[in-house]
């Protein structure tokens, strides 16, 4: 890597450096995430908090990456991070590692195969576009997460 790789931008859109792994760098941004997730299992307010300061990093990191390697590079994690981040803020204390792997899949299936309204966030040419296409993903794995958790009585 370029010493120009490591300026805070870059940092920040490859989510120190996950985004360099070869195969599935996405799956490694939100690998990231979960783990981070599960390893601080803070309150809600200070997921929450954590949260607005990811999507603001994440936004600012979508448009460093995408002036410096183009058009949603897939070296750009910080949006499936802030994605997956959103979807496990959503598991039950209760439900622990089997749940925010439950968290992980959902928010990756939804981000690869992306349904609606996740295609149209993605059809958006700017960063604003590349990050919200993982957050609508990150947003349809919480709700389905809270169906579940009120269907099984775990709320």
């Amino acid at each position: 890597m370029k010493s120009s790789e490591f300026s805070p931008g870059t940092i920040v859109a490859t989510v120190f450096g996950a985004g360099y792994v070869p195969i599935a760098p996405g799956t490694a941004g939100s690998l990231v995430s979960a783990g981070l997730f599960l390893a601080l299992r803070q309150t809600v307010f200070i997921n929450s908090v954590l949260c607005v300061c990811f999507l603001l990093l994440g936004y600012w990191g979508c448009c460093a990456g995408r002036k410096r390697w183009g058009e949603d590079p897939q070296k750009v994690v910080v949006d499936e991070f802030a994605g997956c981040w959103i979807a496990c803020m959503a598991v039950p204390a209760g439900w622990g590692v089997i749940g925010i792997a439950a968290a992980f899949v959902l928010f990756r299936i939804f981000d690869i195969f992306k349904p609606w309204p996740v295609y149209v966030f993605d059809r958006m040419k700017s960063a604003a576009g590349i990050l919200l296409d993982d957050v609508a993903a990150g947003i349809i794995a919480a709700l389905i997460i809270l169906l579940g958790s009120v269907l099984h009585g775990a709320l």
